[in-house]
């Protein structure tokens, strides 16, 4: 089995990039990890010039359908241009012109500020990457033994608790291991966005083989950027019968919290 450098290939168009197979989900056939589209349209938001240094503090991604694995073109416009704070859309487009998902980023300004201890994050009080064993990652998350899927090829994994199996609640440590588009090098802000996107499955409350919990958005909140390669997630669900659901997460690295994940979910029976 050849597994490709990249869930997203360089074309000679800067605006298109080649999905491969490395960019699949496991819950559905020929359709791409929604962390890994978000990280794209962060990509394409970060791309954008900015009148001062910024990072980006907000990224709220829609997902209007499933993102088949073929080639992606990509739109980013400013939405609102600021010295302060900018805002920027982004957009992803088969070559037929259907949009399949669409990004708005807030970027703040960077500075450096001597505040107050009392206002820090405080450190964690998890086991940290190096303590914990690593899981069979053949097998890990859902999906066929024989697939080639980003969860289990791009993704290194340490499960803080009981493990991806177990519903319910959950925490676990991720490393992303390859670039998200062939030849660049992979940002602090992908490695935030992939991983923000596993707080439903992560946290899932039924099993997937008799109800259906698709989330159609993600909201990362980032109060700064991961330091380093591990990123962890701690992660919740709720769920109520009128098929509606929230799955949000906290998010972390070796030093401490970094953020949060927010995903509204679509409950239904499955079949």
């Amino acid at each position: 089995m050849t597994i490709p450098e990249a869930p997203y290939l360089p074309t000679d168009r800067p605006d298109v990039v080649e999905s491969t197979r490395l960019a699949q989900a496991g819950w559905y056939p020929n359709g791409q990890h929604g962390g890994v589209v978000s990280a794209l349209l962060g990509r394409a938001i970060e791309a954008v010039p900015t009148l001062e240094p910024m990072d980006t503090a907000r990224l709220t991604v829609e997902l209007f359908r499933i993102v088949p694995v073929v080639p992606l073109r990509l739109t980013a416009r400013i939405v609102r241009e600021g010295k302060r704070i900018q805002m920027v859309e982004a957009s992803a487009f088969d070559l037929d012109g259907t949009e399949l998902a669409r990004a708005v980023g807030l970027r703040l300004r960077r500075a450096d500020l001597d505040l107050p201890e009392a206002t820090l994050t405080p450190s964690l009080d998890l086991p940290q990457p190096d303590d914990i064993a690593p899981p069979d990652m053949g097998h890990w998350g859902i999906g066929g033994d024989e697939q080639i899927l980003y969860h289990r090829q791009a993704v290194e994994v340490r499960e803080i608790d009981a493990g991806f199996d177990r519903l319910g609640p959950g925490a676990m440590w991720m490393r992303v291991q390859r670039p998200l588009v062939a030849g660049e090098p992979l940002s602090q802000l992908t490695r935030a966005v992939v991983i923000g996107d596993f707080v439903n499955g992560l946290s899932r409350l039924a099993d997937p083989r008799r109800f259906v919990f698709m989330n159609a958005d993600l909201t990362v909140h980032l109060h700064r950027m991961p330091a380093g390669d591990w990123v962890g997630v701690e992660a919740r669900s709720r769920y109520d019968p009128v098929g509606r659901g929230v799955a949000t997460g906290r998010l972390f690295d070796t030093r401490g919290e970094i953020g949060r994940s927010t995903q509204t979910l679509f409950l239904a029976p499955a079949g």
